[in-house]
């Protein structure tokens, strides 16, 4: 089914196996040499990295691409220090995590010879993840946010990045396109011959990893949503390098060179990489979407009974949830549990439909446009779950029912403008 959650404004990985790309080439000696992060944790991971990648046990045609693949990771966490060093003790703390999880996959993997956490990232992971002040103003500094403003200020930050994310990296699909069309070709034969393998047409993560940077840099504290963003963001620069040396290789035609060898070697490299940036970015947008609800389910509590603001969220809270049982479906589902979401949000709308009819002055286009998008939403919604129960193929309704969501969340940021009576605050 179609993800629709990422999208909602305000809001809504693990390190496995994924980890072995971007190190996995040739010998250490081939990056010992690089200037150093400069940041103990960071040269840690990395020269444990490579020493691994060094051992006998990781199978030779692995190695090739080692050295661009740790240069890139140690630019860019050079790069991070160099541009904000405020940043340093959370490019730190994101290096001794990183080291955590990489060992257990590669070690699990090759029993290679990859060396502990020294004593130094120990102590970081054992310390609560560090916020990052932002870089000192030119100017006078501004009077100190409240905590209140600090976390709004944070988790805005936070869904920017991940509606960023939903927009430009849909990674499930991609991924199952690109496994779809190799297997295709392998299968079917094409005048390219048996080793064309194709790299998905993905953009590298800079501008994410950018934007996530500065966000878990923020002052404030998130407890619910830093641990997934920490993860989230080592998970991208892990298979960030990956990218660009198959995007480079692609768009160069160093294919034709090498008859696809290197795309072949890559490939038991950039697949669980990428499965486990999709399970980092989904945990992300869960904390984010999950954090919101229970934040307006305390603002509903607040707010009169018959509240147009009251009935306005309590509609928008059926929704969204809704929309998670909607994310639970698969082609055998039980549908029962979605469609019973969708009859709350029924009732919701119809009381909501109930409290603008009686306001006055009326209300604005905007609120009434929402509560027919939510109708709208509502029935194909209930399309998708007729056609999951007939064994069809419920992907055009999933589609409309996504497309409806997304316009839904639109017209209630509007309507929220535009009324002041609806406002939940």
């Amino acid at each position: 089914m179609p993800r629709v959650r990422s999208v909602v404004r305000p809001p809504r990985g693990r390190l496995t196996a994924a980890c072995l790309a971007a190190v996995l080439a040739t010998p250490a000696a081939a990056v010992t040499p690089l200037t150093p992060v400069g940041v103990e944790s960071c040269d840690a991971f990395l020269d444990a990295y490579a020493q691994c990648a060094a051992s006998p046990g990781v199978p030779e045609p692995a190695r090739p691409g080692i050295r661009q693949s740790i240069n890139t990771m140690r630019e860019s966490f050079r790069d991070s220090v160099a541009r904000n060093p405020a940043a340093r003790p959370t490019v730190a703390y994101q290096c001794a995590q990183a080291h955590e999880a990489v060992r257990k996959s590669l070690v699990d993997a090759f029993k290679c010879d990859f060396p502990a956490l020294p004593a130094a990232s120990q102590a970081l992971l054992q310390a609560a993840p560090p916020v990052a002040a932002a870089q000192a103003p030119a100017r006078a500094a501004p009077p100190p946010q409240s905590p209140e403003a600090q976390a709004v200020a944070k988790v805005n930050a936070y869904t920017e990045a991940q509606n960023h994310l939903v927009r430009s990296h849909p990674l499930e699909r991609q991924l199952a396109e690109y496994r779809r069309d190799n297997e295709r070709v392998l299968k079917l034969g094409t005048k390219l011959g048996a080793n064309a393998w194709y790299h998905f047409g993905i953009v590298d993560f800079d501008g994410v990893i950018d934007e996530l940077e500065k966000a878990v840099a923020l002052p404030g504290s998130i407890p619910e949503v830093d641990p997934q963003a920490a993860r989230l963001l080592a998970a991208l620069r892990d298979v960030n390098p990956t990218l660009k040396a198959l995007t480079r290789y692609q768009t160069t035609r160093e294919f034709k060179e090498d008859g696809y060898t290197f795309a072949r070697q890559q490939h038991p490299i950039l697949v669980p990489r990428v499965e486990a940036a999709a399970k980092a970015m989904d945990a992300y947008g869960t904390a984010l979407f999950e954090r919101e609800l229970a934040r307006d389910e305390r603002r509903m509590t607040a707010l009169p009974e018959d509240a147009p603001a009251r009935r306005l969220l309590a509609t928008s809270l059926a929704l969204r949830r809704a929309v998670q049982r909607f994310e639970a479906l698969g082609p055998k589902a039980d549908v029962a549990p979605f469609l019973g979401a969708l009859g709350e949000v029924s009732t919701a709308n119809r009381q909501l439909g109930t409290s603008l009819d009686g306001m006055s002055p009326k209300p604005s286009a905007s609120c009434t446009g929402y509560a027919d998008t939510v109708a709208s939403v509502i029935g194909h919604g209930r399309d998708v779950a007729r056609d999951i129960r007939a064994k069809g193929d419920p992907s055009q309704p999933a589609q409309l029912f996504n497309d409806t969501y997304n316009r839904s969340v639109r017209d209630l940021e509007s309507c929220q403008r535009s009324e002041t009576r609806v406002r939940p605050g």
